[in-house]
């Protein structure tokens, strides 16, 4: 551990580097977990919450007191209500500058984790996810309640003594700015119209008897932000289960950082030697990649192919991994070959159930998405593609062993990240368009009217030959013959030949759909 000290023009923070000895990390592109304290908190008060989850990621870690907790310095001129919001639209973005934090995750609690919440909201382009233990998105009479018996036992001493320890001098202007925006008529932690700018992945963790919150919080947060967001109420504790059960705690928001990056492998190595990318439009949502080494004429040749194989239910993954192989700096073609080829062995699964000793081949081209995204900026169109694609594989992953709602989950992320890409093009994400892959995989999972909800909408305009037999399957399994005969008349003159024509063929006799 090491302590800072944190100068910004108008201000004085002290903070504390947690991890690796070094505060330069060995990949560039490996974020770092930034602590951002609760409403009377501060860097100790954290106890070792923060060094079990760097050890337990392998990441480094950056706690810092907020201005006018633990040792920083004063604000310059009273926030008012307003302070979680100008600590995330003001003074965080200054922070993350002076100290040279690039890529991060942010693990807030209570206050903290609103903060975590409205910074998310500004869309930073090196921000890769969102950590929250017991955040407040609205104001609860519960809230109310505790912070009013909180008022209460820091005027007759004994909480003014406590919090003494670890604020000092700070203490009175600490607590009272934090009490009175709180107790304050119509007070709201947060304007929750910012919720839906939201589009990095969130957790967001309650204790089972947090007494400053209800599961209405979880609800709010839930409902509220664009992106992948993940819930869960933590048993038998209270408003701190980072404190009150830390290994949970830990393993949880951990398994949660694996999924935004695992770490450097020989793979990310590889590719970021291949890959001549830079980041343009720093600002923007979804950042374009300028430039990359491809044979446009035969890049498009070879997506083309790949598309139109898909389209008749061809596998297309080995031609595009073996385009890959003769064109190794095409990045948009890299990311075509690992979706289709991840999609497909995802697909297999159905096979075996999913079976653990099965995931071999799925789990070798998700580290390839993972060495593609390690290997290229966080925000660039490449990396945004990756994180499509890997979203729709581990939905068939999901699928295959009956996880409907983990299947779920990954549909909805991958949907948003599509609605994010459309103006960056969108009618380029691989293997296949949302809707597409949901239709395919609710059919799996025998929820058909959620299938059918999906294929309707794709046969809305020009849909493949592939849509067209999905479809076929579902309308007959809800009963609906004729148009069970309808679909599987479009899929065979969508081109279908040989062994799979044979299912079509097979299906239009069963249901004596007779001529067209």
């Amino acid at each position: 551990m090491q302590d800072i000290e944190v100068r910004l023009p108008d201000r004085r923070l002290w903070g504390q580097w947690v991890g690796p000895a070094s505060v330069v990390p060995v990949d560039d592109w490996a974020p770092t977990l930034v602590f951002l304290h609760e409403g009377l908190g501060s860097v100790e008060l954290w106890r070792d919450f923060p060094r079990a989850l760097c050890a337990r990621t392998g990441l480094r870690g950056f706690a810092y007191d907020r201005t006018g907790y633990g040792r920083s310095g004063h604000w310059p001129s009273p926030p008012g209500e307003r302070y979680m919001a100008i600590e995330a639209d003001e003074v965080l973005p200054q922070v993350l500058d002076a100290v040279g934090i690039g890529v991060c995750v942010l693990i807030g609690h209570s206050d903290g984790g609103t903060i975590a919440l409205n910074y998310a909201a500004l869309q930073p382009p090196m921000l890769r996810g969102v950590v929250t233990l017991g955040a407040h998105a609205i104001n609860e009479h519960r809230a109310v309640a505790s912070i009013r018996q909180a008022r209460e036992a820091y005027v007759d001493g004994s909480l003014r003594g406590r919090l003494h320890k670890y604020h000092g001098d700070n203490v009175d202007a600490a607590f009272w700015l934090w009490n009175d925006a709180w107790l304050a008529p119509g007070f709201q932690p947060m304007d929750t119209a910012r919720l839906p700018r939201v589009r990095v992945p969130v957790l967001a963790l309650q204790g089972e008897h947090d007494e400053y919150g209800s599961v209405a919080q979880l609800t709010a947060i839930a409902r509220g932000v664009s992106g992948r967001c993940d819930t869960r109420i933590l048993t038998g504790c209270g408003h701190g289960p980072h404190l009150q059960d830390e290994a949970t705690t830990v393993e949880v928001i951990a398994r949660f950082i694996a999924t935004l990056w695992r770490g450097p492998t020989d793979e990310a190595r590889r590719i970021a030697g291949l890959l001549v990318l830079s980041l343009a439009l720093w600002g923007a949502p979804v950042v374009a990649a300028a430039s990359q080494t491809c044979d446009a004429a035969a890049e498009r040749s070879a997506l083309a192919t790949a598309r139109a194989r898909l389209g008749l239910m061809e596998e297309a993954g080995p031609e595009l991994t073996a385009a890959v192989a003769s064109q190794p700096g095409c990045v948009d073609l890299a990311v075509a070959a690992f979706a289709v080829s991840g999609w497909e062995e995802g697909r297999r699964l159905t096979r075996v159930a999913g079976a653990p000793d099965a995931l071999g081949p799925v789990n070798a081209v998700l580290r390839r998405l993972d060495g593609l995204r390690a290997a290229v900026p966080p925000l660039s169109l490449p990396a945004q593609r990756a994180s499509y694609a890997e979203a729709l594989v581990r939905a068939a992953i999901a699928a295959s062993q009956d996880e409907r709602e983990e299947m779920q989950v990954y549909l909805a992320y991958a949907t948003d990240l599509a609605a994010a890409l459309a103006p960056a093009g969108a009618d380029q994400l691989w293997p296949l368009t949302p809707d597409q892959a949901a239709g395919e995989l609710w059919l799996e999972v025998d929820r058909f009217a959620d299938a059918k909800t999906a294929l309707d909408r794709v046969v809305a305009g020009p849909a493949p030959a592939r849509t067209w037999w999905a479809l076929g399957r579902v309308r007959e399994r809800l009963g609906d013959a004729a148009g069970a005969c309808v679909a599987y008349f479009q899929a065979e003159s969508g081109g279908l030949a040989g062994a799979r024509l044979t299912p079509v063929t097979e299906a239009r006799r069963r249901l004596r759909c007779g001529a067209r």
